[in-house]
């Protein structure tokens, strides 16, 4: 599939970074809100210092400094990090351009967090083992590091190669996406009509690749994690067959 043939391809969310959260923020913010809680309860995670990487648009981050943390929010995407500015800078929240690979807070943490599949987007297994290492070194003894990965079901099912098209905030948008067996990576081409200087159409290219969980758990241990369990996003029970996304807690 090339859907981006005739349109002038610009980073991903150059465009797409300041409507978001009317896009899929929101809703993926109240989801993780409500698994978050959950978990909190259930290993009694300690959110005195946060992590909060690959933080998008900064709501979890402006939730967590609400709840009495100091968050150390990053992303690689600096019109994400505008966004997060302009919308959630406030006292107790550092902004920071980080790549997840490379996650290097001014200090150790209690708990890091990586949420709404931002890990998926890192496509290649050296890249992932990278960015859980980094975690690991920037937790301190008894810290937790909670993410969760869209599952190769998930991106499969969700791949729609028939275009669409919607609206949000006057800007139109066309979608279309595939999934490549072999590589287990799935392609979204976001196409952006009519936003161009020139009245033309621009695209993003936004790509997920599934990992499978047992590779995903062993290289937690690996990383030097003492704990780590898997479960099923949706109602945090046993993970199936067609589960979409998949939530990770590993404890040092």
């Amino acid at each position: 599939m090339n859907e981006t043939r005739g349109y002038r391809r610009t980073p991903v969310y150059s465009t797409s970074a300041a409507i978001y959260d009317r896009m899929v923020g929101h809703y993926a913010f109240e989801h993780w809100r409500d698994n978050f809680e959950r978990l909190e309860r259930r290993y009694d995670l300690d959110i005195s210092r946060v992590a909060d990487a690959a933080c998008g648009t900064g709501l979890a981050s402006a939730y967590l400094v609400e709840r009495g943390a100091e968050v150390y929010a990053s992303d690689l995407s600096l019109p994400m990090l505008a966004e997060a500015a302009r919308l959630h800078g406030r006292p107790g929240v550092c902004l920071q351009r980080q790549d997840m690979r490379y996650l290097y807070p001014p200090s150790r943490v209690t708990l890091v967090n990586c949420a709404t599949d931002a890990m998926n987007h890192l496509l290649y297994k050296a890249d992932l083992r990278r960015a859980l290492s980094s975690f690991r070194a920037a937790l301190e003894p008894g810290g937790h590091a909670i993410f969760d990965l869209n599952t190769a079901w998930q991106l499969r099912e969700g791949s729609d190669t028939v275009p669409w098209e919607f609206e949000v905030d006057g800007r139109r948008m066309r979608w279309s996406s595939a999934w490549e067996e072999v590589s287990s990576i799935c392609t979204l081409n976001m196409v952006f009509i009519d936003v161009d200087l020139d009245g033309s159409d621009i695209v993003e290219v936004h790509r997920e690749r599934a990992y499978e969980t047992a590779w995903v758990m062993e290289e937690l241990a690996r990383a030097g994690f003492d704990s780590a369990e898997v479960m099923d996003a949706t109602g945090l029970g046993k993970a199936g067959e067609q589960t979409r996304r998949l939530q990770f807690v590993a404890g040092v």
